[in-house]
């Protein structure tokens, strides 16, 4: 799609913040997309380096959306006001969220005040989509897509060496019943394995085994690899495991490191919380039930080159024709446009929750 194929002028969004570990796929990637056919121009925080724009910054803009990523607002009447004068510019004001609210606990403690407070939501995954709507109904989801489709992989069948992946935050609950059972792999098989690891450094911590590699940061300590060395440790990789518990917070992730994977050339052995939504087990990747099933499905793809490598390519396939960025990028414009178009619709909406839940905060 080009720019003649758009009939509206392009809508200004205003980047108030960016957090760096989620911006790339949350921020960058759509709306990359969407500055590069004209549909939008881009300002603010548009960079890793740059810094959050402060709040004084809403009084500047006018006619546009201002994106606001993953922040925590304490009800204020100063910050009522600063949001109430910004939308009477013209602006819409979206607050992106892509975790679960339980995630902040001061959300609640705050009645949600930075969901009800703004104009609209936007997240990653209809679960998601569905809780959040209980604060804010005007929700807009955009799914996690790819930027860009990898090189493909070239595989070698009957080696002897087989590298496994790791690389998430926040998941000690989910791998911690699985430790015991990968580490009788690795007694087992372990001449034929080794692992590459970021996030987590307990997880490396407690693999019994000297060949393995943690991929830091680019400040010192930082345990999560920027995006650029998360995705060329799976490009090396032959294997990512992706284990999430059944819980309500997990439920409500999106399967976007079972895309990256599969559009590195790994082939992905996963839960079936999230995972079984869209990966197609014994297709394009492998789901395990229990801790044996990890065990005897982990094995398989250790030992059989032929079931890891048809796995890998089918995923591979499957990224490449329906979750790159170039193929939704049509409707997020108009997911964007239809929201714009509704400012005046919105506003009262926004109102009407200020005044049930914040009365306290007007004038």
């Amino acid at each position: 799609m080009g720019r003649d194929n758009l009939c509206d002028p392009p809508i200004s969004v205003v980047l108030l913040n960016r957090i760096d570990v989620c911006a790339h796929v949350r921020l960058d990637t759509p709306l990359q997309a969407m500055q590069a056919v004209g549909a939008v121009t881009l300002h603010g925080c548009t960079e890793e380096t740059d810094d959050r724009l402060p709040l004084a910054a809403l009084g500047q803009a006018e006619n546009s959306i201002v994106l606001i990523e993953r922040q925590l607002y304490f009800p204020d009447p100063g910050l009522a006001g600063l949001f109430g004068a910004t939308v009477m510019r013209g602006n819409l004001l979206l607050h992106e969220m892509d975790d679960h609210p339980s995630v902040v606990r001061e959300l609640e403690e705050t009645n949600y005040f930075s969901f009800r407070a703004v104009s609209a939501i936007q997240t990653s995954t209809t679960p998601l989509a569905d809780i959040l709507r209980e604060f804010n109904p005007h929700v807009l989801l955009l799914e996690n897509q790819l930027a860009e489709l990898p090189a493909q992989r070239r595989y070698t069948r009957g080696t002897d060496h087989v590298t496994v992946f790791f690389g998430a935050l926040n998941r000690g609950a989910d791998w911690a019943p699985l430790m015991d059972a990968l580490n009788e792999v690795i007694r087992v098989h372990g001449e034929r394995l080794s692992f590459l690891v970021t996030g987590d450094r307990a997880f490396y911590d407690e693999l019994r085994t000297s060949r393995k590699e943690f991929i830091w940061g680019e400040k010192d300590g930082d345990p999560v690899a920027s995006y650029a060395d998360y995705t060329a440790a799976l490009h090396r990789a032959d294997i990512a495991l992706l284990p999430l518990g059944d819980t309500v917070f997990n439920r409500t992730k999106s399967d976007l490191k079972f895309i990256e994977a599969a559009g590195h050339g790994a082939a992905t052995l996963a839960s079936p919380t999230v995972y079984a939504r869209t990966l197609c087990d014994g297709e394009t990747g492998l789901i395990y039930r229990d801790v044996r099933d990890f065990v005897e499905k982990l094995t398989l793809l250790v030992t059989n080159d032929d079931l890891r490598i048809r796995l890998a390519e089918n995923a591979y396939r499957y990224v490449a024709r329906h979750r790159l960025i170039t193929q939704h990028v049509e409707s997020y414009i108009a997911a964007y446009r239809d929201l714009f178009a509704r400012r005046e619709e919105l506003e009262r909406d926004r109102w009407a929750r200020m005044e049930r839940y914040f009365t306290d905060l007007l004038p």
